[in-house]
């Protein structure tokens, strides 16, 4: 019995990696294929990636480290990028005029797609200087938002607010803390001590 039961575990195992593996936007299956040992297809230091759409500049990626990756899921090995030791997103435009700018140390871009996973110290600034600060963080342009379910910390120029997930337009002008924590004392409200 105990055989069995270890071997219906493995089988389950697999099937789970195939399901992620099957999914191209699955925020879970470019985790999958980053965390494998798979070769780059080409590894580019210190790099600047510009993606444009009818000539206006749309995003800019630089990073220390690009490497292309095949994963099996995407069309073409062309369309995932892992980047490491650092890099930035500039959101709706390029390093000088932007909407949004992502930091983190890595990170994984699916180019087909548009969506960026982004891991370890991660920072969304927006252009008011609101900012987020997170360990993971994932963005679609496609649905133009950008999203977490770890805890948040937002600066802003009316305080910090702290919390367990968040939902955001990728500007991060309008967001939502899922599950908000900490003190919030609002204007006019103040607590009176008897």
């Amino acid at each position: 019995m105990s055989v069995n039961w270890h071997i219906g575990i493995a089988i389950a195992r697999v099937v789970c990696l195939l399901l992620l593996l099957g999914c191209s936007n699955s925020d879970e299956a470019l985790n999958a294929v980053a965390a494998s040992d798979v070769p780059p297809v080409q590894q580019i230091e210190n790099g600047r990636f510009q993606y444009s759409e009818k000539g206006e500049v749309m995003h800019v990626l630089t990073a220390s480290t690009l490497r292309r990756v095949e994963d099996g899921t995407a069309e073409k090995s062309e369309d995932l990028v892992e980047v490491s030791n650092g890099f930035e997103l500039f959101l709706g435009g390029d390093e000088q005029d932007y909407e949004a700018h992502i930091q983190a140390q890595t990170g994984w871009l699916d180019e087909k797609n548009l969506r960026l996973v982004a891991k370890d110290q991660v920072v969304l600034r927006n252009v008011s200087g609101d900012v987020l600060e997170t360990e993971y963080l994932v963005w679609a342009e496609d649905s133009d938002r950008v999203w977490t379910n770890r805890p948040v910390m937002i600066t802003s120029k009316d305080g910090i607010l702290y919390g367990e997930g968040l939902e955001s337009d990728a500007r991060f002008e309008n967001y939502r803390i899922l599950h908000p924590s900490g003190e919030i004392v609002l204007e006019g409200m103040e607590m009176n001590t008897p």
